[in-house]
């Protein structure tokens, strides 16, 4: 099937996770996704982990995409990217705030050329406010934005989220941002220009927290709970015979039907248990009898099964090792594709979330195995350029 983004062409200059993990979404849903790198190659290229030279942080984030290296500090790189610019849909890049303007590479500068372009801008707190000139990744933004500080066990100091979650919802709210921009397009034939900041995005992650405050006028504050739920019971990670599981059947319903089924019907009205408010504020009391019962089963699977069958919300809590090499649902949603890459030989990519019924999006092509593996072939096929002329670029160190 056609792609459903098929014939949308992206200029890339975005280098860590935010910025490719957006491009990635687009190259899989089909566009023609030109990498452009710096000389030496992306920064990303020699992250851990390394498999013969090979970045993992670089691989997973660049398949189906092409790479040109172009060195934006020498005389004439402008005229190229705005060659490229003239042919190309959409901008992307995940700079620090200035920094495409010193190499007069703004929206601006790309609209004079090419009127209806998109173009958005990943950085960690946007274009204007008083941190934008600030240092910022997934990490201090995790911590400005108050995930961190809701994160980890109350009695202890906050946590990380287990991945960098501030740069993964970015590069989503960028796709989602670039789509819809491309929809406006087709209605008004009009390009935008699109500011996305990672604090913003897990910022606006938390609705019900921001809700909390706002509508208590700040009186109450929800706080760490570590592995449960902060207002709802029974809900949160609980240990078994053999690891660890999850559990939710917070109302009333779930809670007298898993009382039941616990062979304990009185904790339903038990005058410790009988409200929600209840429940949360002697949550360590209930999670013991909760426990104590799950042992009983030899296996956390056991447990998960029999609970499932009665329709309460349960589910291991599974190593990614055990969810590639066990878990059948991974296999049948084909969230493993295979593919063949140019030194590693065949490798599993991560495929796209994204499912159409009349259209397709999959990862189809490796990363690019080196900075500038694409280079001439963008200078020829797509800008039309000769051999003279390409031979030119080089000499002067422009294109490697």
């Amino acid at each position: 099937m056609d792609k459903v983004l098929s014939g949308v062409r992206v200029l890339d200059f975005t280098d860590r996770l935010a910025g490719p993990f957006c491009t990635r979404y687009l190259a899989d849903c089909g566009c023609d996704v030109i990498n452009v790198e710096q000389p030496g190659g992306a920064n990303s290229r020699t992250m851990p982990y390394l498999f013969d030279g090979q970045s993992t942080d670089y691989m997973y984030n660049r398949c189906g995409k092409k790479s040109i290296v172009i060195d934006l500090k020498k005389d004439g790189a402008h005229d190229l990217v705005m060659k490229l610019a003239k042919i190309s849909d959409v901008v992307v890049e995940n700079f620090r705030p200035g920094v495409m303007k010193s190499f007069g590479l703004d929206y601006n500068a790309f609209k004079e050329v090419n009127p209806s372009i998109i173009m958005c801008s990943i950085s960690g707190w946007g274009q204007a406010g008083p941190y934008s000139e600030l240092m910022g990744a997934d990490v201090t933004t995790q911590a400005y934005s108050g995930i961190l500080d809701l994160t980890g066990p109350p009695d202890r100091r906050p946590c990380f989220v287990g991945i960098p979650i501030a740069d993964i919802l970015a590069g989503v709210n960028a796709f989602g941002g670039i789509c819809a921009a491309l929809y406006r397009r087709t209605r008004t034939g009009v390009g935008d220009y699109i500011d996305i900041a990672l604090v913003d995005c897990v910022f606006a992650a938390l609705r019900n927290e921001v809700g909390v405050h706002i509508l208590t006028k700040g009186k109450e504050r929800l706080k760490r709970h570590g592995s449960f739920h902060s207002s709802l019971s029974p809900y949160g990670v609980y240990k078994g015979r053999d690891g660890y599981m999850v559990l939710s059947c917070y109302r009333p319903i779930g809670f007298e039907r898993l009382a039941g089924l616990m062979g304990k019907p009185e904790l339903f009205t038990d005058p410790r248990f009988d409200t929600m408010e209840k429940r949360v504020k002697n949550n360590r009391e209930l999670t013991k009898l909760i426990e104590a019962w799950l042992k009983k089963f030899k296996k956390v699977g056991d447990a998960v099964a029999f609970l499932q069958s009665y329709r309460i919300m349960a589910a291991p809590v599974l190593s990614v090792t055990q969810i590639i090499e066990e878990d059948p649902q991974i296999k049948v949603r084909e969230m493993l594709k295979e593919i063949e890459h140019r030194t590693l030989g065949p490798v599993k990519f991560l495929n796209t979330p994204l499912r159409f019924l009349n259209s397709e999006a999959s990862v189809d092509g490796p990363p690019p195995a080196f900075a500038g593996e694409h280079t001439d072939d963008i200078l020829s096929s797509e800008l039309k350029l000769d051999i003279e002329e390409i031979k030119r670029l080089r000499a002067t160190g422009i294109v490697s």
